[in-house]
Formats: structure tokens, C-alpha cells, sequence
């Protein structure tokens, strides 16, 4: 009996190893897989990036041509204006000197009186001639007229002004003939400049046509790399020690292997748990953020985005999406704040954001209520019989987008608004003290934001949301020592989280029906889980071995 039973324990141990032989040499052909296609997603973005730099230069360079030739059209434009302002001042010079020739012609007529004169002058002179011849008495000579003397220098002068006037009237036909030929080759030069601008409009067309198409294939191509990345992928992060589990003197039983698994000690032997990336203890918020950063880029190209955290009470869930206290270490929420203003002023040449709005609940006890109403105000509206306490509930428009009808949405224009709404929203959420969490969020936040842009290029206009949750914590209320109240906080908190899990299961098994419809906080996050939509889900957990059986739950 004792040799069948040892032979049966070594059947077993034989059977274990190997099947621990055969999951290694998974894991390690997964990793390969894995190595091959982020070397392949790496070489795609390198390439993206260096096209995207040369169609920026091209275009570049085509906007200073159009200027360049904008600028000498203006110069021709001007030349020609400044030409015929002088052709015009030339003609009004010559038309006044025709004028004055004309006025010349008394002196024609003064010309031919002075010959009537001359000639009468020497009849008289030839009849006092032949009296005193017959008279033969001498006459004293008679003195020239003094008309005798002007009239020559009359007749050059009007000779000379005559040829000044000919030689005026051919150097301005001269000048008139170069001006229309000049104007003739300025025109051809005009007509032509037209021509080399109109092909310079259309090169420019087919270049917004072009980067239109490179931008469309742009998010094309980055909404793949995401899809290759998974539609849901799942990060996690392991927090340090706390104060009362250093105290207690407990373990270290989680540890990370490498970016991608961590390993846990169980009673059983040792498992490991692959994810899509792992942070360790040491990992700060900037790392954690940089990994999913790139979710804020869809958001601004119109996809519906959904980042949330999982865990057991106390693992660290609020520290990874709000932060701190005093802000020293901000989460992923005020982070994403300033990405989505950071990237619509990088594209605020390219794109007008219309609207950037966000409205901000928590489901308490499966009841949703809205945070930008404080629970003081809400408890006097409730006493009030008169009152009628606004009731927000979840619908669907007929494209399938999902709002919460009763609850205020706010519009922000800067991070810094928006923050300060989130801070309001933070201040009138429920909190209380449990055995693992001093400050243990009793009920799941969620912030909803909502970012409207327009393509400038062809009008175009894209809605995305950026859905962040902070869920509250699962927990056994004989560890947490819950009681009554507290109760019956935790019992609403694990059924909404268990249906949060049929519905992850679902879709990452493609199912064809999806049980949105077990939970509000499911259905608050139907349009962000599934479809084109894209989720990040991060699962916190604690390395100390008194809280092991919570950490393999989230962990499975």
C-alpha cells in the first residue's frame, strides 16, 4: 500500500513539473511573440514620424513660394501703376506744349504784315529815288526801320521754337511707343505670373489634399498600433509595504519577475501572472502615466477612452488615479487634465476645439449621484416636501452614446478649471475609516470628459470621452470589520464590481451578449468598454502575505 501510494506521488510530482515545464516554454514563446511584434510597432511609429516631419517641411516650403510670389506680383503691380501715372504726366506735357505751338501762330502773320511793309517801304523809297534824280538835287540817306533789324531775330527765333516743338512732338511719340511696348511685355509678364500662381494654388491644394489623406491614415495607423496593443489591456502595479504591515511583521510574497508578470507565493508553490505591463513598488506616477498617455491622443481624435483602477481596499487605487493629498504626486486624473490642453494647443492650428465639458458622479449604494451637488445640499433639498430633488439616471442617444440625464455638465478652458472642478467633485465624495484604510473610498467616482473638435482643413467635426474611474475597493467584511451601514456600503460595492468582471470576461472572450445592463456602473461605462471604444484597466495589489487572498482575487 505504501509503495502504491508513493508511486502515486511520484506520478503526481512527474505530472506537475510537467506542466510547469510546458507553461515556461509558453511564457517564453509569448514573450517572443511579444519582443517580435513591439519591434515591428516601434519600426511603424519611426516611420510615421519621419514622414509626418517631411510633409511638414514640404508644406513649409510651399507656403514661402506662394508668399515669395505674392510679394513680386505686388512689385509688378506697382511698377505698372507708377508707369502709367508717368505715361499719363508725359501726354499732359506734351498736350500743353502742343498748346503753346499753336499760340505761335500770330507770329506768322506779324510776318507777312512786316514783308507788306518792307515791300512798301521800298516803293516809297524807289519813288523819292527817282524824284531827286530828277530833280538831281542829293538826298541824305534814309536810316533802316528798326523793323528792319526785329524782324530777322523774330523769324530765327520762331524757326527755332517750330524745331523745339518737332523734336518734343517725336521724342514723345518716341517715349509713348516704348511705354505701350513696355506696358504690353508687363502684361504678358502678368499674364504669366497669373498662370505660375494658379498652378501654385493648385500645388497647394493637392498638398492640403495629401496631408489631409496622411492625417486620416495617420489615426489610422495609431488607432491600429492601439488595437495590435489590445482594445482592453490590463497594467499592473504593486504598491511598497505600509506602516502597519511592516508593523505586523508580515512578508513579502508578491514580487516582479519582469515588465510583464509578476509572481506570487502561495501556499501551493510559486504562480506567475502575465499583463500587459507591471509596475513595481518603486515605479512612480510619471511612469505609470507615460504608459497610458497615449489614450489622451485617441480622445482628441474622437475615440471613447476608458481608464480605471481595481484592486482590494487599501492597494493603492486613489494614489494611482487622484494622488496625494497635496498634490506632490498626482494621479493619472490631473495628469490627464493637462494632456488633453497640452495636445489641443499643439493642434490649434489645425484643429478649432469647440467645447472641452465634464461632469463628475459616484455610485453610492448603487444610487448615482452628482458631485458638483454637495451631500449637505442635496440632505435640505430631500427635507423640503416642496422640493424636487433632481435624479440622474443613465440613457443612451440613438447613435449609442451614453449620458447622465439630471446631472450638471460644467465646461472647462483650462487644466486649471477643470482641476478645480475635479477638487469639488473630490470634496463631496463619501469616505470613510475601515480596518485596512483610513481614508476607504465607499463608493466608485466617476469623471466623464467630453472634448469637441473641428478640422479646419475640411470641416469635419469628432466627439471623444475620456471616462476615468477610481472604483472603490473590494473587501471582505470580516477583514474590514463592516458593519451595518458599512455593510451594506460593501455588499453594493462587490456586486457592482462583479458585474464590472462578467463584463471585462465578456468581451475579452467575444461573447456575443455583453451584461451591461447587471450594473449602473456598467452601464455608466457601456459606450467607453467595447466597440472602437478603448479600456485600460489597472489592477493594484499589495505584496504582504496577510493579504493574500485579496491579491489573488484581483490578480485571476
Amino acid at each position: 500500500m505504501a509503495a502504491m501510494e508513493k508511486k502515486h506521488l511520484e506520478t503526481i510530482q512527474e505530472q506537475e513539473d510537467n506542466f510547469q515545464f510546458q507553461t515556461r516554454e509558453t511564457q517564453l514563446v509569448l514573450h517572443r511573440v511579444k519582443s517580435h511584434y513591439q519591434n515591428k510597432l516601434n519600426t511603424l511609429r519611426r516611420i510615421l514620424s519621419v514622414y509626418q516631419e517631411k510633409m511638414e517641411k514640404k508644406n513649409y516650403d510651399w507656403e514661402r513660394k506662394v508668399e515669395t510670389l505674392t510679394a513680386q506680383i505686388g512689385q509688378l503691380l506697382e511698377a505698372q501703376r507708377a508707369e502709367r501715372s508717368r505715361s499719363k504726366e508725359e501726354a499732359q506735357q506734351w498736350q500743353n506744349e502742343k498748346n503753346c505751338s499753336d499760340s505761335e501762330q500770330p507770329l506768322e502773320g506779324a510776318n507777312a504784315r512786316l514783308e507788306d511793309l518792307k515791300e512798301s517801304l521800298h516803293q516809297r523809297e524807289k519813288e523819292i529815288s527817282d524824284l531827286l534824280e530828277a530833280d538831281k538835287t542829293p538826298i541824305p540817306p534814309v536810316p533802316p526801320p528798326p523793323c528792319s533789324v526785329l524782324l530777322p531775330a523774330v523769324i530765327h527765333k520762331a524757326h527755332a521754337v517750330c524745331s523745339v516743338v518737332t523734336e518734343s512732338r517725336d521724342h514723345l511719340d518716341r517715349m509713348i511707343e516704348e511705354n505701350r511696348v513696355a506696358l504690353v511685355a508687363a502684361r504678358e509678364k502678368l499674364e504669366n505670373n497669373d498662370e505660375e500662381l494658379k498652378q501654385e494654388k493648385e500645388e497647394k491644394r493637392k498638398i492640403v489634399e495629401n496631408y489631409t489623406l496622411e492625417r486620416t491614415l495617420r489615426k489610422k495607423y495609431y488607432n491600429m498600433v492601439e488595437d495590435m496593443k489590445g482594445k482592453i489591456r490590463v497594467f499592473c502595479r504593486l504598491r511598497p509595504m505600509n506602516r502597519n504591515e511592516a508593523g505586523q511583521g508580515g512578508a513579502t510574497v508578491v514580487g516582479k519577475v519582469d515588465d510583464y508578470s509578476v509572481s506570487v507565493e502561495t501556499p501551493r508553490g510559486l504562480r506567475e501572472f502575465q499583463f500587459d505591463k507591471v509596475f513595481g513598488a518603486e515605479a512612480s506616477q510619471e511612469e505609470v502615466f507615460q504608459d497610458t498617455s497615449r489614450l489622451i491622443q485617441s480622445v482628441i481624435d474622437g475615440y471613447n477612452v476608458c481608464i480605471f483602477a481595481y484592486g482590494q481596499t487599501g492597494s493603492g487605487k486613489t494614489f494611482t488615479m487622484v494622488g496625494d493629498k497635496d498634490q506632490r504626486n498626482p494621479g493619472i486624473m490631473p495628469r490627464s487634465f493637462n494632456a488633453i490642453f497640452d495636445i489641443t494647443r499643439e493642434n490649434s492650428s489645425k484643429f478649432e476645439f469647440k467645447v472641452v465639458s465634464a461632469y463628475m458622479l459616484e455610485l453610492y449604494n448603487d444610487r448615482l449621484q452628482d458631485l458638483f451637488v454637495s451631500q449637505a445640499a442635496e440632505a435640505q433639498a430631500q427635507t423640503q416636501p416642496s422640493s424636487q430633488t433632481r435624479r440622474v439616471e443613465i440613457k443612451r442617444t440613438r447613435k449609442g452614446v451614453v449620458f447622465a440625464q439630471g446631472a450638471e455638465t460644467k465646461e472647462a478652458s483650462s487644466a486649471q478649471e477643470l482641476y478645480a472642478l475635479f477638487q469639488q467633485a473630490c470634496a463631496n465624495r463619501h469616505i470613510a475609516a475601515t480596518k485596512m484604510n483610513v481614508e476607504s473610498s465607499r463608493s466608485h467616482l466617476i469623471i466623464v470628459i467630453m472634448v469637441e473638435s473641428r478640422n479646419l482643413t475640411n470641416g469635419s467635426v469628432s466627439t471623444g470621452k475620456l471616462s476615468l474611474v477610481d472604483l472603490a475597493g473590494s473587501e471582505r467584511a470580516a477583514k474590514t470589520g463592516a458593519k451595518d451601514h458599512q455593510l451594506k456600503e460593501a455588499n453594493s460595492i462587490n456586486k457592482s464590481l462583479s458585474a464590472l468582471g462578467d463584463v471585462i470576461s465578456a468581451l475579452s472572450a467575444d461573447l456575443p451578449h455583453v451584461p451591461y445592463r447587471n450594473s449602473k456602473l456598467t452601464q455608466v461605462m457601456q459606450d467607453s468598454l467595447g466597440g472602437n471604444a478603448k479600456t485600460l484597466m489597472i489592477v493594484n495589489i499589495s505584496p504582504s502575505e496577510s493579504n493574500l487572498d485579496e491579491t489573488l482575487t484581483s490578480l485571476m
